[in-house]
């Protein structure tokens, strides 16, 4: 007998996949640094970038 997975229960901290929203935020905060280093990121986008769920517009 195969067990049925809840999907409301899915722990994403051991998973090896992103839940859709993280990944879609993951995928801007990746644009914004556009493969710079850290020490080539101004202290000013610092919060910028890492304020992950502000509201964008």
């Amino acid at each position: 007998m195969q067990k049925k997975k809840n999907l409301l229960n899915f722990d994403y901290n051991n998973s090896s996949k992103a839940c859709d929203p993280c990944a879609v935020e993951c995928k801007k905060i990746k644009r914004v640094i556009n493969d710079r280093k850290l020490s080539e990121i101004k202290n000013e986008e610092v919060a910028n970038i890492l304020n992950i769920f502000k509201q964008r517009g």
